[in-house]
């Protein structure tokens, strides 16, 4: 079955003044597409930077399969991550909300600094290069007190996000 050529096919035969065909609710191949297609490549609003009044405040969210975290840093930077140690692949921060001096994997304790950094990994063999293994970025930007992430590994232009929002 391949699900884009479906959904074109119904768009293509919808009718004026009438619903979506049924399958746009309930078919579960045309959510994973509409989430590959749209929500994994698109800015999307994900909070208020007064939801992390000071460095070591994060949230989380769930974006599809996508757990991501934001946390703002010592110099006061909001940045995204995905919610995920490269050690396990645990998640780093288990709760909706919090703070944290440091974001510790509640796994194998791999420590990262509010920045993403890798600062502690026991027990790993000589020549393990910390530097390699930093939690992995999410597009962020803060504009006007809302908070927009892109899970693109190459993220559309803010620009044009950024001309609507600002007064």
């Amino acid at each position: 079955m391949d699900a884009h050529n479906d959904m074109l096919k119904l768009l293509y035969g919808r009718r004026q003044g009438y619903s979506l065909e049924q399958p746009f609710y309930t078919d579960p191949d045309f959510f994973k597409l509409d989430m590959e297609l749209i929500w994994y490549r698109d800015w999307l609003f994900i909070g208020h930077d007064c939801e992390l009044p000071k460095p070591g405040s994060y949230i989380t969210a769930q974006i599809g399969d996508y757990p991501v975290v934001l946390v703002r840093d010592q110099q006061g930077k909001i940045n995204a991550f995905h919610n995920s140690c490269r050690h396990r692949g645990s998640r780093v921060c288990n709760a909706d909300k919090g703070t944290a001096a440091k974001l510790v994997c509640p796994y194998h304790q791999w420590t990262y600094e509010l920045d993403g950094r890798l600062l502690f990994a026991r027990q790993m063999a000589d020549g393990f290069d910390k530097s390699q293994f930093s939690l992995k970025p999410v597009a962020c930007e803060s504009i006007s007190g809302y908070i927009f992430i892109c899970l693109a590994k190459e993220p559309a232009d803010f620009a044009p996000m950024r001309a609507l929002i600002e007064p």
